[in-house]
């Protein structure tokens, strides 16, 4: 006990650099969203989305890990659900999105067979699209709340209960698909929603109905005890990408600038 908790002592600055790290990564990602220069405006793809908020997670949780602290553990909860709704409406309205155009007169014109379900679903199985379009359009949209869904179940064990995700997943997901279309950066599209809410159903049912939902909540709360090296590698490899954003922001920030 004493060991682990000289060690707690001999890392506790580790909290507030990891505070200071995700603080500038994130910065650094709504700078690089929100500039409209084309030396910014293109620099960000979905999967570098993915990869910086993937690595922010596992320097969080690894920084639970280290310090071994309920508080920590809770609290990352929370920053992994707000790491996920940034890079998910970084990818619904930023990522090679058009500019905003807002126009409250698109709820009212929008197109009929959007609203037709499983619609635009057939038209993607018949085999005349490829299979980037059916992976971008159906796999995508499938996926694209499972994380939501799943850290809804880490935070708390009600969510485990389908209708009470849908409570919080209907909403989140209607309002996406209005303030596309207001924005004009994207359509409303009814088998969007369908193919969203199937996936974190589905998933839901599955994860919960095998018990794994609750194997996978104990290894969260976890200290992982005996491997504590482990753990500060994994903080060092999972803080090399937000560092290298960073760096690479601040030079093209640099040399545009001179």
């Amino acid at each position: 006990m004493n060991s682990s908790i000289e060690k707690q002592e001999k890392f506790r600055f580790l909290p507030l650099v990891t505070l200071f790290l995700v603080f500038l990564t994130i910065s650094s990602f709504i700078f690089t969203l929100s500039i409209t220069n084309g030396i910014f405006r293109y620099s960000m793809t979905s999967i570098k989305a993915i990869v910086i908020m993937i690595s922010l997670s596992l320097l969080c949780f690894s920084l639970g890990l280290i310090m071994n602290q309920e508080k920590i553990y809770k609290n990352n909860i929370k920053l992994y659900i707000g790491l996920y709704l940034l890079l998910l409406f970084s990818i619904t309205f930023f990522i090679a999105r058009p500019s905003f155009l807002f126009d409250w007169d698109n709820v009212f014109h929008i197109y009929e067979d959007s609203l037709i379900p499983f619609r635009t679903i057939s038209r993607y199985f018949s085999g005349r699209t490829s299979i980037r379009t059916f992976l971008y359009n159906i796999v995508g949209n499938i996926v694209l709340f499972l994380p939501f869904s799943f850290l809804l179940m880490i935070k708390n064990k009600k969510y485990n209960n389908i209708l009470r995700q849908l409570v919080v997943l209907l909403p989140l997901i209607v309002g996406i698909e209005i303030f596309q279309e207001i924005t004009s950066v994207g359509s409303f599209e009814v088998d969007d929603m369908i193919l969203n809410i199937f996936g974190a159903l589905v998933f839901t049912f599955l994860i919960t109905r095998f018990n794994f939902i609750d194997k996978i909540r104990h290894w969260f709360y976890s200290s992982w005890k005996g491997m504590f090296y482990f753990k500060y590698l994994l903080y060092i490899i999972s803080s090399i990408v937000p560092i290298w954003f960073m760096m690479q922001t601040i030079i093209k920030l640099i040399r545009y600038l001179c």
